[in-house]
């Protein structure tokens, strides 16, 4: 069941498309011991990180996330669909707009640390652009914001799509 269990797992990163924590692994594929699914993360981290794989498997803050590695991800991301926005990172998203423009401190200030997560996310798929102001950055939606969502004008937003008059 060993090799079996690394499979699921291996499978799990592959198809979560997100960072996934270690009790989601464990609950999701309703796999036991958690020392033993460390184990295989552990092995799974290693093996992907030799020279010859283009993924990776990586923990940060303690979950872990299958991606391309660094140096292909240029050459092939136009190939790769269009993600999806999380439920988080849309949350994350309303927000911004709302206020917009916004101080990330606030935002994580409201959303928690996962916050920054949520925003490189939103800036990387074009929803937001972030400029350094200080020790934080200001955050404001980008046209793509309001192409993707059907918003003509940005006020739109606080009348909900209706024209007061």
């Amino acid at each position: 069941m060993s090799e079996e269990t690394k499979k699921i797992i291996e499978a799990a990163l592959f198809i979560a498309g997100r960072p996934l924590a270690l009790e989601d692994i464990q609950s999701a594929c309703n796999l036991g011991n958690p020392g033993i699914i460390r184990k295989h993360l552990n092995e799974l981290v290693q093996e992907y990180g030799a020279a010859d794989k283009a993924l990776l498997i990586e923990e940060v803050s303690g979950e872990y996330h299958m991606t391309v590695k660094p140096e292909l991800e240029n050459k092939i991301m136009h190939l790769a669909p269009e993600k999806e926005i999380s439920s988080a990172a849309l949350k994350t998203l309303a927000l911004i707009a709302a206020e917009q423009p916004m101080k990330q401190s606030k935002v994580v200030k409201l959303r928690g640390n996962r916050a920054y997560r949520y925003i490189k996310e939103l800036t990387e798929q074009g929803f937001i652009e972030s400029k350094k102001h200080s020790r934080t950055k200001i955050l404001s939606t980008t046209p793509r914001f309001q192409q993707y969502f059907n918003i003509k004008q940005l006020d739109e937003l606080q009348t909900g799509g209706e024209k007061n008059d």
